[in-house]
């Protein structure tokens, strides 16, 4: 589990990113964190990483701190950047060498991934193109086993096929002591694998829900005066497509594009 309390975090006094982010990310669910550019995306998750520091605030895993920077945490939670550099190695070596920083590295695993992705692992990674690094990028990343698995934009470099593969391979990997974090502005490359979303606006979290509770509050409607609330209206090439309140427990379709084009464009803030 991820406990974020009272975050802090600015470039300088006159380019704050992040204020007051408070929250709880548990296990067993793979998180969306959305955002427009520049909103702090990839800064919240290097700082839960790690790689930054808080200016004020506290981020643990249990009962460890990030700003401790201690070989327990880096070895329960993992970022994968949004571009892969990797060494000049052979690529098992790479797995093999790296792995040892992680107690739960599994090589058997790894070599499953890269073939999945259609890797030849008797190649070095310097014969591979900058896809191909970022398949074998993320194939370490899922054979580490971290409990915390941090992903800033995992689809960029991947064609088609390979965005479907990696769909599956996160799907195989998860399970009920892992979490998930996945930052992207490809919302259909990962919408089928999201169970929760993270939403930062204007440097605050303004959502932090599950989608089965997202898919209970509000719906779409397609009329021209719906009956029930509408809390946003967008022009579709159909006419007009509405999100409104729901009137009943039942969970409704979620159209998380949609949903993220609401909470962030809407006149006033959406009350989950």
């Amino acid at each position: 589990m991820i406990s974020i309390t009272s975050l802090n975090y600015a470039y300088s006094k006159k380019k704050k990113i992040l204020t007051d982010i408070s929250c709880t990310l548990r296990p067993g669910h793979i998180y969306g964190l959305l955002g427009l550019n520049g909103e702090g995306k990839t800064t919240l998750i290097k700082l839960i990483a790690a790689m930054l520091l808080p200016n004020s605030g506290q981020i643990c895993y249990a009962t460890l701190q990030s700003s401790k920077r201690s070989a327990d945490y880096f070895n329960e939670v993992f970022f994968l950047p949004d571009s892969s550099k990797l060494p000049d190695l052979p690529i098992e070596k790479f797995g093999s060498l790296y792995g040892l920083f992680y107690s739960r590295y599994n090589h058997e695993e790894y070599t499953d991934y890269l073939k999945a992705f259609n890797i030849p692992i008797e190649n070095g990674l310097s014969a591979l193109s900058l896809g191909q690094q970022r398949k074998v990028h993320i194939a370490f990343a899922l054979a580490c086993n971290c409990s915390v698995l941090l992903m800033d934009e995992p689809t960029n470099g991947l064609d088609i096929p390979s965005k479907t593969i990696f769909r599956k391979l996160i799907s195989k990997s998860m399970n009920e002591q892992k979490l998930y974090v996945i930052s992207s502005h490809q919302i259909r490359d990962i919408d089928q694998l999201l169970d929760a979303l993270l939403i930062l606006h204007q440097r605050k979290l303004i959502v932090n829900s599950s989608l089965q509770e997202l898919a209970q509050s509000y719906k779409i409607s397609t009329e021209l005066q719906p009956q029930e609330e509408v809390i946003y209206t967008e022009h579709v090439f159909e006419g007009q497509k509405h999100l409104v309140k729901s009137t009943s427990n039942e969970e409704n379709p979620v159209d998380i594009e949609f949903l993220f084009n609401a909470f962030t464009h809407a006149n006033q803030p959406i009350a989950l």
